[in-house]
């Protein structure tokens, strides 16, 4: 028989924080190999959304934007690393909750967070990559023109994932 494995409880993270959602929303954790109700989710509105951008792009414009939109991709790699070494500590606890949350095999589970942490991985590599393109000459058909690349954060973006 396996062991009983506490569902942690959940908050939104908005500006540095853990809160409960503006309107207090939840939704319930159903265990589908079992159908029991195994804890909740918070349940973001449109409120949850506002306060998180406006806390991003406070976060995106803090100390002149030194501490994060005019960071380095290598500095920003550091950050997406520390989450994937994170996560691969805490693979079996993870491939645990992910085996109880979908009903799925907990091979097939373990697969998933390595893959997760791979992505953060994969997403640090791009970030280093754009430190070498920084500034990349463009080629032109005249000589007394000259034209580089130069990628820069455009701002705050809001997104939903399906997973």
């Amino acid at each position: 028989m396996a062991m009983a494995i506490p569902i942690p409880s959940r908050q939104l993270f908005i500006n540095g924080e853990w809160r409960e959602p503006v309107l207090k929303k939840r939704i319930p954790i159903v265990n589908p190999t079992t159908e029991e109700i195994v804890g909740d989710i918070p349940a973001a509105t449109a409120e949850d959304v506002e306060l998180a951008v406006d806390a991003a792009r406070q976060a995106l414009s803090r100390n002149k934007g030194k501490d994060w939109s005019s960071a380095s991709g290598a500095f920003r790699a550091k950050y997406l690393r520390a989450i994937a070494a994170k996560i691969t500590e805490r693979k079996s606890e993870l491939a645990n909750l992910e085996t109880i949350d979908c009903g799925k095999p907990l091979e097939e589970a373990v697969w998933d967070i390595d893959d997760v942490a791979g992505c953060f991985e994969y997403y640090a590599d791009l970030a280093e990559g754009l430190d070498a393109k920084q500034k990349a000459p463009v080629s032109l058909p005249m000589e007394n023109f000259k034209s580089y690349v130069l990628k820069e954060p455009i701002g705050v973006v809001g997104l939903i994932t399906p997973w």
